[in-house]
């Protein structure tokens, strides 16, 4: 089926009128699952009559040009029909019982029809872990969705929490750290997922011990989070090569139901282990028919948490020490977010609306970088995103234009106080630095559809999308030292998260035949540029940082015309086979590309810029079947599942490495080899294979659902060592003791820096009990994970070699109590499990048994 909005229907209860002969011929009044866009009446009826079995009779030919109502709902053959014609002239009568007639109203007298009353409602349940819409199992392709709905049934602590139940996604960042790193198969930062807030891009990266790119935002002011891994042929797939991961915020529609003109709704949440308060509010008014607006604050405030007691052990280092909770102690794990947004949506025309946004957030934390938690830092992040979308939809078939522009900031304050020795002397400065990126894009695209004759009694199509985009970043870094008296100066931290611009475009075109919702196959063809310049300087011990090291300009440019194509089938009515191929370009970031000065403290380590560093590409296969049924076990129950296989390689792979130093020096005894890092290029292709499963069951009184997520990542680390542009000592890659040379030390896998990988094995599973008429839900939840190792060398500096496995429980509850007022309870591990979650970098074990009383109300 083509692919489909995730907005869930929200239909207005009306009445309509339903025309039915005076021989007392009826429709019956069984509910049928109608899913209709809206498209030419000729194709409308046709769906129409495959959904209900009702055939549909019409004398001569549709009027040309009217376009039917769209339709998602769950409701009766009549409704559903009065619905698909309501504003084209055209009425219809009950042949028999399965068979109407079309035909134009000014025919139909009075005495020719008897008016039956209707009532129209969308019934249409949210199933799985995550609630996800039907549109996610009718799609041929891997899609996730979490509703609002999955987002609220359990107030979490941090924002990461949110994708737990996400087949195929995880998220690797820090617990100390409120940011989102998105690993998505195996691929996470540096735009290998594009992560967008209302689809402006959230580029923004910051090198410390651990994951480096982040996006922040508070889940009280999202209305949906939807994760595409197999179409990157929209706007939004220009550099990137895992998927899409949309953030889409609160609007009007997600505040108001239909026949509210004005109203508002407020969440307040207080728990257990220095949960301490969590709130927001949301408002929208309908002014006119033309002219809507919505507005929300939120506010959340953590102390410092208690982690989890039993099963304490948490990961290894490289060189093999173990840590427990015992001697890695979750210090510093406060956060203060104050959060916001600003909507306004305007319809200029019948056929034309304007959508303007603003969302923000200001968020103060603490993190260390080491284990015993010595060095903390403490950090204000404040992020801007403004959007403007228009769209343009007439009457025709072949234009559907959206045309979207945005700028977003992310900026980080970050001060770190002076350290000291074991005796009390300064070692090292105090530091204060901003870290900003800018991102200001636009991206135009456009829908044509054509409906062609029938073909052995199905109705086919064809549609072109196509479009364009393009995105430039702007970094920006600032550092001062307090001059204590210690190590370390400015530009080290200036040039391990360098400054410069970088400029993306993409364009795509995409054709797709349909045949009669049963089979689909598409084709495309993507075009990428990227462009990336600037000055750098490399440093040895001949030529040191502190004396400006040597210039070294960057220029780095490439272009890639990526083919992609798929087909799908539905053998028998409730399932759906598919598989796709795609390629794709990831174009290098300003921090890969950039990376410059030494690391701080003066510890000898320098950065070195890579004016040779390629893009990557990857081609990922897929494989796949969706499954939907109803009335399974029992009349109104519903069995929704997707599962795929993916295979994904890399070509050009970047991590960070550790390379020589041009000059080498001399202690008298022989050569010592100095250690420096930069960005390289894996010489061998990365390979990525794994399973998703999702699957959900719903019978009203109960529902049970779960994922599946196996992942392996079979990574082959040589790289060329020679980074830099200049000529090398004979003796650089080696080491020398007594004039014997052993060596090469760097240049494998083993003198990777790390690069982390999303779980093994990850299992999640939800069931739960609806009582008094579903206002009361009693739920659990359970996660069991088996981590994947980490990458690299461990061994030369502090990051994480191993996880241990770990499962965490989550019980939950709600209540209605009328319309307006609900309340909720949640107890988050619930056994007081010790774990470390995520997958890269973290040194701190996550929250112990937390309780959050949540109280809701609507006005």
């Amino acid at each position: 089926m083509p692919m489909a909005t995730f907005a869930q229907s929200q239909l207005e209860p009306t009445t309509q009128t339903a025309q039915a002969p005076n021989d007392g011929f009826a429709l019956g009044d069984r509910q049928f699952q109608f899913d209709i866009g809206a498209q030419a009446l000729s194709g409308a009826l046709l769906a129409y009559s495959r959904v209900s079995g009702i055939d549909v009779a019409f004398d001569g030919s549709l009027p040309e040009g009217v376009m039917s109502t769209a339709l998602s709902a769950e409701m009766t053959a009549a409704s559903a029909l009065n619905l698909i014609l309501s504003g084209s002239g055209l009425s219809w009568v009950a042949v028999n019982a399965t068979t109407v007639s079309i035909i134009r109203s000014d025919e139909m007298s009075e005495q020719e029809a008897v008016t039956v009353p209707v009532t129209v409602t969308s019934s249409q349940r949210a199933l799985g872990l995550n609630g996800v819409p039907d549109e996610v199992y009718e799609t041929p392709g891997s899609v996730n969705v979490i509703t609002q709905e999955a987002m609220r049934k359990t107030q979490v602590r941090e924002s990461r929490d949110i994708f737990n139940g996400v087949a195929g996604v995880d998220i690797s960042n820090d617990a100390r750290d409120p940011g989102l790193t998105v690993n998505v198969r195996g691929q996470q930062e540096m735009g290998r997922v594009n992560v967008n807030i209302d689809g402006a891009r959230q580029n923004y990266n910051q090198v410390t011990h651990g994951t480096t790119s982040r996006v922040y935002l508070d889940p009280a002011l999202l209305a949906s989070v939807t994760v595409d891994k197999s179409n990157l042929d929209q706007n939004g797939g220009a550099g990137a090569s895992a998927g899409i991961v949309t953030l889409r915020t609160l609007n009007t529609d997600d505040i108001l139901d239909p026949d509210e003109k004005w109203g508002g709704k407020v969440n307040l949440s207080h728990g257990t282990n220095n949960y301490q308060f969590a709130g927001d509010a949301s408002v929208a008014e309908r002014l006119t028919p033309e002219f809507d607006i919505a507005a929300a604050v939120s506010r959340k405030v953590i102390g410092n948490y208690r982690a989890g007691s039993h099963n304490p052990r948490l990961f290894t280092t490289g060189n093999g020490n173990y840590y427990s909770v015992k001697n890695s102690r979750p210090e510093y794990t406060y956060s203060r977010q104050t959060s916001g947004l600003l909507k306004a949506n305007v319809k200029l025309t019948d056929d034309q609306e304007l959508r303007l946004g603003y969302v923000g957030s200001t968020v103060d934390y603490a993190k260390t970088s080491d284990v015993t938690n010595s060095f903390v830092d403490f950090n204000e992040t404040q992020t801007h995103t403004l959007t403007a979308k228009h769209n343009w939809d007439p009457v025709s078939d072949l234009i559907n234009i959206d045309t979207n522009l945005y700028w977003t900031r992310t900026q980080n304050n970050q001060k770190r106080p002076v350290r000291y020795t074991a005796s009390g002397t300064v070692s090292t400065n105090s530091f204060e630095t901003d870290y900003t990126l800018d991102t200001v894009g636009a991206d135009l695209a456009n829908e044509s559809r054509w409906y062609l004759d029938d073909l052995n009694d199905g109705l086919s199509s064809v549609r072109l999308n196509y479009g364009a985009e393009f995105f430039q970043d702007k970094g920006t870094t600032d550092s001062s030292t307090g001059n204590e008296g210690g190590s370390g100066a400015g530009y080290q931290l200036e040039g391990s998260t360098p400054g410069g611009k970088r400029g993306v475009a993409g364009s795509f075109l995409r054709g797709t035949y349909d045949w009669n919702d049963l089979f689909e196959v598409h084709g495309s063809v993507r075009y990428d540029y990227y462009q990336l310049n600037g000055d750098a300087y490399w440093c040895d011990v001949r030529n040191t940082c502190a004396n400006g090291g040597v210039p070294y300009d960057v220029d780095l440019s490439d272009q890639k015309l990526s083919p992609s194509f798929g087909a799908s089938v539905t053998p028998v009515q409730g399932m759906q086979v598919f598989a796709n191929y795609r390629e794709n370009m990831r174009a290098p970031t300003i921090t890969e590309t950039m990376i410059k000065g030494e690391h701080i403290g003066n510890v000898g380590i320098p950065f070195y810029s890579n004016a040779n560093l390629k893009a990557e590409e990857s081609e990922t296969k897929e494989i796949g079947v969706n499954f939907k049924y109803d009335d399974v076990v029992q009349k109104g129950d519903k069995f929704r599942a997707k599962l795929s296989y993916y295979r994904t390689k890399v070509e050009n792979y970047i991590t960070l490495g550790y390379v020589p130093q041009p000059a080498t020096t001399n202690s008298g005894f022989g050569v010592l080899t100095n250690q420096a890092a930069a960005m390289v290029n894996l010489s061998d292709p990365v390979y990525i294979n794994g399973t998703e499963l999702e699957l959900g069951y719903d019978a009203q009184r109960y529902y049970l659902g779960g994922t599946l997520s196996i992942n392996d990542m079979d990574l082959e680390g040589n790289y060329n060592p020679f980074v830099l542009n200049t000529t090398y000592d004979a003796t650089a890659n080696y080491n020398s003791s007594f004039g014997t040379l052993t060596g090469p030390l760097y240049g494998s896998g083993a003198t990777l820096y790390g690069i982390y990988a999303m779980p093994k094995r990850k299992i999640t599973v939800d069931g739960g009990l609806r009582f008094f008429d579903q206002d009361l839900v009693v739920g659990m939840s359970g996660t069991f994970v088996q981590p994947q190792d980490n990458f690299g060398s461990s061994s030369l500096s502090t990051v994480v070699g191993k996880y241990f496995s770990y499962r965490v429980f989550d019980f939950y509850s709600s209540y209605k109590i009328n319309d307006n007022v609900s309340v909720s309870f949640n107890v988050n591990n619930l056994f007081d499990e010790a774990y470390v979650q995520g997958s890269g970098g973290t040194f701190s074990p996550a929250p112990g048994r937390t309780g959050v009383l949540t109280l809701r109300g609507n006005f």
